[in-house]
């Protein structure tokens, strides 16, 4: 008797979710396997989106950020850990990531035409804004004050790529590759990829790469996701600190195995900048970042000391007003 091998099949399917694109590779030890693992992720992320999208008033997320300030809300186990999840992150970036900012990405009408509101304005929408203004119990949560909300834009693809990722693997997936919006997750036994890392002022340029082998690289960025009022650029990372946009000072790419981290500590990174953010991240150990920053009329790279294998594909020039390395501990790559 004979018994033939099986060869991995591989399933590659695209879909449009959560305000951007998901693309999805999976292997599995057949295709039926591997089709049903991609089904899997798509419904983990459509699960996701069903309680964490706030354009939609039928969502779970958003229900909360309608509730009657002081009244206790019902919430599922799901959105009780995503919430956490993100509240951690606010915590130990000393509020530089800090999801409770609807009341900023309103007035300043993000999701809009944008706006450049009036200091009353801006100031009524900071008293509103924070994530310190929100208490989560066991199986239910509260707003303690009236215009407070919370914005899953920089948490939201992180938790739907760990859900999707997790579901796939469960329904026999031996690879997962996931691509949501840019940001990437290789989970299981994924022979890796290259990451293209782009100029952050000219995002059809590829300045570098980097090999990821398993886990998320995120990128935080304004190139791409802005908009303009009367001739100036708004970008949609807010500054929570100053209830204003955070500069256009270049990009930061974040690797680390759990998506969610990656995905809140890029926001956070960006809106520190990168000497606070380098000097910050070199304490951690549970992600790397790769800085690009703009210098004269080019741009640097550095990262934290455990990042390996960073190759340049371009040479930037004109560092003259690049005076000093943000930290001796980090990596400039010139």
């Amino acid at each position: 008797m004979c018994i033939l091998a099986t060869t991995p099949a591989t399933v590659t399917r695209q879909v449009a979710t959560m305000g951007t694109t998901l693309q999805i590779a999976v292997v599995a030890r057949d295709r039926s396997t591997a089709l049903a693992a991609s089904e899997a992720a798509v419904h983990a992320v459509e699960a996701a989106d069903a309680r964490l999208s706030t354009w939609h008033r039928d969502r779970e997320l958003d229900a909360l950020n309608h509730a009657p300030p002081g009244a206790w809300l019902p919430l599922s186990p799901e959105l009780v850990r995503d919430l956490e999840a993100a509240g951690h992150w606010w915590r130990e970036s000393e509020g530089a990531f800090d999801p409770g900012v609807a009341s900023l990405v309103a007035v300043w009408d993000l999701r809009g035409a944008g706006r450049v509101p009036r200091d009353g304005e801006l100031e009524r929408a900071r008293r509103s804004a924070g994530f310190g203004h929100l208490e989560i119990g066991v199986g239910r949560g509260r707003r303690l004050v009236g215009g407070f909300g919370v914005d899953e834009g920089g948490f939201g693809k992180g938790v739907a790529l760990g859900d999707a990722a997790r579901a796939a693997l469960a329904a026999g997936a031996l690879c997962v590759e996931l691509d949501f919006g840019g940001q990437l997750l290789f989970s299981g036994e994924c022979e890796g990829r290259i990451v293209a890392i782009a100029d952050p002022f000219d995002r059809d340029q590829v300045i570098a790469t980097l090999p990821l082998r398993s886990g998320s690289a995120a990128t935080s960025g304004v190139s791409e996701r802005f908009v303009e009022v009367d001739g100036e650029v708004l970008g949609h990372i807010l500054d929570p600190r100053t209830g204003r946009p955070a500069p256009n000072w270049g990009s930061v790419t974040v690797i680390a195995d759990d998506p969610v981290i990656a995905d809140c500590v890029a926001t956070a990174l960006f809106v520190m900048g990168p000497e606070s953010g380098l000097a910050w991240a070199e304490r951690r150990t549970d992600f790397d970042v790769v800085f690009a920053v703009g210098a004269g009329n080019g741009v640097v790279l550095f990262s934290t000391s455990g990042v390996f294998g960073l190759s340049k594909l371009m040479e930037p020039h004109d560092y003259e007003e690049m005076r000093a390395e943000p930290s001796a501990r980090g990596r400039m790559s010139r």
